[in-house]
């Protein structure tokens, strides 16, 4: 994990927050293991009444840590999904402005594109 360029995380919305082992995951890291590290954040819900779960409780979160949150996070909803797959042209298109944003940041340069 330290080694990556950009992390993408993420969890399903659990009473309004992220989900305990989500939590207990990053309890474990030391405070300074993020400093600095770009992350992309994602968070997936049964409806949109969840979406804020980016921005009020996942990107807090990462401040803790000093990380670089990306400005553009990605929140998706089951109906975003058919049999597992994004079908939501929104999601990908924030998912694509989401992942220029941390190529910007870490100086990577050329065309990024999303796979379908």
């Amino acid at each position: 994990m330290s080694n990556a360029a950009v992390l993408v995380v993420g969890s399903p919305k659990f009473k309004g927050s992220y989900t305990g082992l989500f939590k207990h995951f990053f309890d474990l890291l030391e405070p300074s293991s993020l400093k600095g590290k770009p992350i992309i954040l994602v968070a997936t819900g049964g409806g949109e009444r969840h979406s804020l779960v980016v921005e009020h409780q996942l990107r807090p979160l990462f401040g803790f840590f000093e990380a670089l949150t990306i400005p553009t996070g990605i929140y998706a909803s089951d109906r975003d999904f058919a049999d597992g797959v994004i079908v939501s042209e929104a999601i990908r298109n924030r998912t694509e402005q989401a992942v220029i944003e941390a190529c910007r940041l870490v100086g990577e340069t050329g065309n990024v594109s999303l796979a379908a």
